[in-house]
């Protein structure tokens, strides 16, 4: 495989990206097990530095991303214990006023 094919991997993933706000798991698996194969079978020619540096780029992005649904879920997570908590003191509160 060329490097062009990792090239044109890496711009896949950075359109994806910019047209998602959260990203499909399954699709960043599947175009990360093509990415490894083509990474894999480079030739590593002349333009292959600006590759990687694009591909260091869309890595932080990408973590970047993580970081911050990682924290919404946590928030998700928070509300949800502390909904669940609430409703636990109604129902203990209404058993006890009847």
């Amino acid at each position: 495989m060329s490097d062009a094919l990792v090239s044109h991997l890496v711009a896949e993933m950075e359109n994806y990206l910019k047209g998602t706000e959260s990203p499909d798991p399954e699709h960043v698996a599947a175009w990360n097990a093509r990415f490894q194969a083509a990474v894999e079978n480079a030739e590593r020619g002349p333009e292959w530095k600006g590759t990687v540096d694009r591909a260091h780029a869309l890595s932080e992005t990408i973590q970047k991303r993580i970081g911050g649904l990682n924290y919404e879920r946590e928030q998700l997570r928070l509300e949800l214990n502390s909904q669940a908590l609430g409703q636990r003191a109604l129902m203990g509160y209404s058993s006890s006023t009847q």
